[in-house]
């Protein structure tokens, strides 16, 4: 009689051990924006899902505050004009907002990759990625 062959072990919650530290680091990376984001690179950075994960919250965040800026600067030049200038800086804010919540999609969609732990890129927020970080943390594009 024949006995049947032996199963490989199975892990606790069907992950490697590896890949669960990955995916914590990485939801880590963006439940705290900045902070989460930069404890995960130190802790983890070694590890490509955590090091993507990272990078694109960094940059999501900074996507955002440099469209402020940039709506800030804009809407201070543009009030300079008599009656329409204030007017315009007014509805150019509607670009930020909208930037916000294109960014705020994004962030919940790629905290939910990060969860499975899958890597995939914020559109806008990758440019700024590539420009810190280099082209070395291109991810799969999901545009």
């Amino acid at each position: 009689m024949a006995t049947p062959p032996k199963s490989p072990p199975k892990h606790q919650g069907g992950l490697q051990p590896a890949l669960a530290e990955s995916r914590l680091f990485a939801v880590l990376a963006y439940i705290l924006p900045v902070i989460g984001g930069v404890i995960a690179l130190i802790a983890d950075g070694e590890n490509r899902l955590t090091r993507a994960h990272a990078r694109q919250s960094i940059g999501a965040v900074l996507a955002l505050i440099l469209a402020f800026f940039a709506w800030a600067a804009g809407g201070y030049v543009l009030s300079l004009i008599p009656i329409a200038g204030p007017i315009l800086a007014i509805a150019l804010f509607s670009l930020v907002i909208a930037m916000a919540v294109f960014l705020a999609a994004n962030w919940l969609v790629s905290l939910a990759m990060a969860l499975r732990g899958a890597e995939r890129t914020i559109p806008f927020a990758n440019r700024i990625v590539l420009r810190l970080f280099g082209a070395e943390s291109n991810l799969k594009s999901s545009e």
